[in-house]
């Protein structure tokens, strides 16, 4: 007898843990896998042959699942240097790559972005735009992007895109780098993982609750 109470404490003390420990990590892996970065580079160059020739212009390809939102963040803070940032479809680049086209001639895809300003988040307002140019736009900007858009709300379009930054150097002739800073993010599984874990967890401990009350009212009151 003191056997079988011991067990169905062990028993409970399990159940209640696995609960505890799926509310608890529901929320952490929600936070730390909201956003996965793609690509991050403080100080990435292009040459200035990048407004001419789209294969030397930076190119970072991006695939997009629904409802899944592409994030850049972009800034150009460097002494003669000017760049641009598109996104296009996958198929739009490699169709320029194998012409070997100029960036400045293709259409970018519609994007929101907002202006980032010292010791402040992203404007509660967003713009769109298909296309930026740093630092006669702005020096710092959020760009959100899924696909498509009507006005300033995302519409998901599922593919594959790339994003592109180009640009050119106005110092002397025989400086041709160009530098900007950037960083390009996806959301990531951590809203969905995180719905799941605290799902299970509350599942988990109501049904133990249930087992128990039916349990204690077969003992008392069905005997």
């Amino acid at each position: 007898m003191a056997m079988s109470r011991l067990l169905k404490k062990k028993t409970a003390y399990i159940i209640i843990g696995i609960s505890i420990i799926c509310l608890i990590l529901g929320p952490l892996f929600g936070l730390l896998l909201d956003k996965l970065t793609v690509y991050e580079r403080q100080t990435q160059t292009v040459q200035e042959s990048s407004t001419s020739s789209i294969r030397d212009a930076f190119a970072q390809p991006i695939t997009l699942t629904k409802d899944q939102k592409l994030i850049v963040e972009i800034s150009e803070f460097y002494q003669n240097s000017s760049v641009t940032i598109k996104i296009i479809a996958k198929s739009v680049y490699d169709l320029a790559r194998n012409l070997d086209s100029a960036p400045g001639g293709l259409s970018g895809l519609d994007f929101v972005y907002s202006q980032f300003g010292w010791g402040s988040t992203p404007a509660g307002s967003t713009n769109g735009a298909t296309s930026l140019s740093l630092p006669s736009s702005g020096i710092y900007f959020y760009i959100e992007f899924m696909g498509d858009r009507v006005g300033d709300s995302l519409i998901s379009w599922p593919g594959d895109y790339y994003v592109i930054v180009y640009g050119s150097n106005s110092g002397p002739p025989a400086i041709t780098t160009v530098y900007f800073d950037i960083t390009i993010k996806v959301d990531g599984p951590g809203e969905a993982l995180s719905n799941y874990l605290i799902l299970i967890g509350a599942l988990i401990l109501i049904i133990y609750v249930m087992a128990v009350l039916i349990s204690v009212l077969k003992a008392n009151y069905l005997r």
